[in-house]
């Protein structure tokens, strides 16, 4: 059975493994988030060394995250818009990921420091909710897609 309707099996397996690593190198950069951002005392963290790298990898895979997503405009999103079935949570994810990107952009670029601060807890609310959103999108889409082959085979 495809993993996703239009797309080769492997398109599937790349976006678990993006997404599920973005949101790991996500969760390693909030100690780093919390001593410079909040300035609470944080004993645990990433060390120096491997700060860098978690950010670059962090970033490139969030541009490959919305590359993933025009990839699935094609046939996916709109053919489950158009079906009304599981959109609600793809539309979630979807905000979510384009919100991301520009908290993403502002993290870099905004001069406030009360607007960074913003833009980082922002990031990092939004950041967990794409990967629930999409735990929860995939679980009830396989449960949709579970339904319809019942009804199609009875």
């Amino acid at each position: 059975m495809k993993k996703l309707t239009g797309y080769p099996n492997w398109f599937f397996w790349l976006i678990i493994l993006t997404i599920s690593v973005t949101t790991l190198t996500g969760l390693f950069m909030l100690p780093w988030v919390m001593e410079f951002k909040l300035q609470w005392e944080v004993d645990f963290g990433l060390s120096g060394e491997l700060r860098l790298p978690a950010v670059v990898i962090h970033v490139l895979l969030g541009w490959l995250l919305l590359m993933l997503l025009g990839a699935l405009w094609h046939s996916h999103i709109r053919a489950g818009w158009r079906k009304k079935l599981n959109h609600w949570s793809g539309l979630v994810m979807s905000l979510s990921l384009i919100t991301l990107a520009l908290t993403g952009v502002g993290l870099y670029y905004l001069s406030s420091e009360s607007a960074q601060l913003f833009a980082s807890l922002l990031h990092m609310f939004l950041g967990m909710l794409l990967f629930s959103g999409f735990v929860w999108h995939y679980y009830h889409g396989r449960k949709i897609r579970v339904q319809s082959l019942r009804r199609h085979r009875s």
